[in-house]
């Protein structure tokens, strides 16, 4: 099975790049090479050795090594393409699995081993200013810092990469007749969960439900002002979906064969997602009461001041919503508001971000919708208990168990009873991000946050669980060996919500450019 998936990422390699080796005599790629290792107590990794790392790090003894080789698209140019293939090695088991069999009564825990993953394998085009592109890569969210923040609520980099067909703006464009006083920025995707095998292994089949074979949809719009002006705003909506699937009962570790459910995936399904409607006959009874498939979302706004100076400062927030009444923002204060300095300089406080998560409104802890009953005494609709990133039919927006969104939402991985839904989704976390430069040739990250979770709406929490994460690495770029970087952290937690746990991580890795052909 390794080999047949070199062979098949090789193959597609080399056919990328001889795409230019009959018009050019030279033709480069850049190419990265790093390894990394972390040791800690507990089962888990600590928390800040986990979150927005795309899904590599979640076991408290791990390592990887990791070989990625790209060519990236020329913006300088009307017609480019590019290309990435990024291959993992991992060292050590990712989670433990809890294997329940159903006849005998009985549960064994073991270690879920991956030796090979490929993370990263995509291809695609640009056209003026408009591409698409096909594949598995690694998202962020743009309107946070990903280096330094706690993660956006949409798409955050915390989970594994969807593979996905993707097109739209490559960057902001003007738009026409405002002088470059207004650009636009959107795209469309859609694409697969790849998660299936992890909730085969890790599901408690003692309890509801589980369900396969989801697919994704993500689409995204942004306007922003003149960027060459000292004041910049950029305002915003995203919206990504899971829908299709096949959703299955258990009672007592026995498939119940009358209550699974299929949802369609017909051509007007995929329009249904792009435009939320309501489901017809062929789908399940909750999609046709409210929308076809899990809808989550969020509206966005940001406004930076640049100063003579270089320095810049800028106030961020992403307003998340499940449905129609978060989306006219009934749920408070509910979302993440952020502040971020940079000094455009290589100082000691190159950059700081300060964040505040509230996830506590939900619109409220009742959901009340007389259409969904015959003659109902009570007519008034009370549009709450939004149960943020939890489904009525599907797992929850997670993949291979980590959270799409904020991984300040302790992601379902961390659920060793096989529970398949989000049980802390109802929190407040303030965080810190800060970098900066103690001599030229050493970088500094801190990382630190407290969070307080009720809980869920469904499954509420007797008393409050709090944490303390903390994340302390410096990193070491020689001068004399240009392209190597090399990385100590240090990190721990604090609280009821992850334990009491430490953990120590070294990481080295050389960046270049790999040229072919004759100069």
């Amino acid at each position: 099975m390794m080999n047949r998936r070199f062979r098949s990422v090789l193959v597609a390699v080399l056919a990328l790049s001889g795409l230019s080796f009959s018009s050019f005599a030279q033709y480069s790629m850049d190419y990265a090479v790093s390894m990394a290792g972390n040791a800690g107590s507990g089962t888990f990794a600590p928390y800040y050795f986990s979150a927005n790392k795309h899904g590599l790090v979640t076991h408290s003894k791990s390592g990887y090594l990791r070989a990625a080789l790209s060519r990236g698209i020329e913006m300088d140019k009307r017609f480019s393409y590019e290309f990435g293939v990024d291959l993992v090695g991992l060292l050590s088991s990712t989670s433990p699995v809890t294997y329940y069999d159903a006849e005998n009564g009985i549960s064994e825990r073991r270690p879920r081993v991956s030796s090979f993953l490929i993370q990263q394998l995509y291809a695609g085009i640009k056209y003026r200013m408009i591409f698409i592109s096909a594949g598995s890569r690694e998202l962020t969210d743009p309107v946070v810092n990903f280096e330094l923040s706690s993660g956006g609520l949409i798409w955050s980099g915390n989970a594994r990469p969807i593979p996905q067909v993707q097109a739209g703006f490559i960057d902001f464009v003007d738009i026409p007749f405002t002088n470059g006083w207004v650009q636009i920025k959107g795209d469309i995707a859609y694409g697969k969960f790849m998660d299936d095998d992890f909730y085969r292994e890790h599901y408690n089949y003692y309890n509801q439900y589980i369900t396969t074979g989801a697919l994704y949809h993500h689409k995204s719009i942004s306007f922003r002002s003149n960027p060459d002006k000292p004041f910049v705003v950029t305002i915003g909506a995203e919206l990504a979906a899971q829908f299709g699937g096949t959703k299955r009962y258990y009672e007592k570790g026995v498939l119940v064969d009358s209550l699974t459910t299929k949802s369609p995936t017909r051509f007007k399904d995929f329009l249904q997602v792009l435009v939320p409607t309501s489901g017809d006959s062929e789908t399940n009874v909750g999609d046709q009461a409210y929308y076809y498939g899990n809808h989550v979302g969020q509206w966005n706004l940001s406004a930076q001041y640049t100063f003579k100076d270089r320095s810049s400062i800028r106030g961020y927030f992403e307003w998340y919503y499940d449905d129609a009444s978060g989306m006219g923002k009934l749920n408070g204060w509910d979302g993440l508001w952020g502040i971020e300095y940079k000094s455009g300089r290589k100082n000691w406080l190159s950059d700081v971000v300060l964040e505040y998560i509230d996830f506590t409104n939900q619109g409220g802890p009742l959901n009340w919708c007389p259409t969904d009953h015959e003659n109902p005494a009570l007519t008034t609709q009370a549009t709450g208990f939004d149960n943020y990133y939890n489904n009525y039919f599907y797992n929850g927006w997670v993949h291979y168990g980590l959270s799409n969104g904020t991984p300040m939402a302790k992601s379902l991985l961390y659920n060793t009873d096989g529970y398949m839904k989000y049980k802390h989704n109802r929190m407040r976390a303030v965080h810190l991000g800060a970098m900066g430069y103690i001599a030229r040739e050493w970088r500094y990250k801190l990382l630190a946050s407290y969070r307080t979770s009720w809980g869920s709406l469904d499954l509420p929490l007797a008393d409050t669980e709090h944490d303390f994460s903390g994340l302390i690495e410096c990193h070491y770029t020689p001068a004399k060996l240009p392209g190597w970087d090399f990385s100590l952290a240090l990190t721990g937690d604090l609280g009821e919500l992850y334990g009491n746990n430490w953990g120590v991580s070294i990481g080295i890795k050389k960046r270049g450019i790999l040229t072919i052909g004759r100069r």
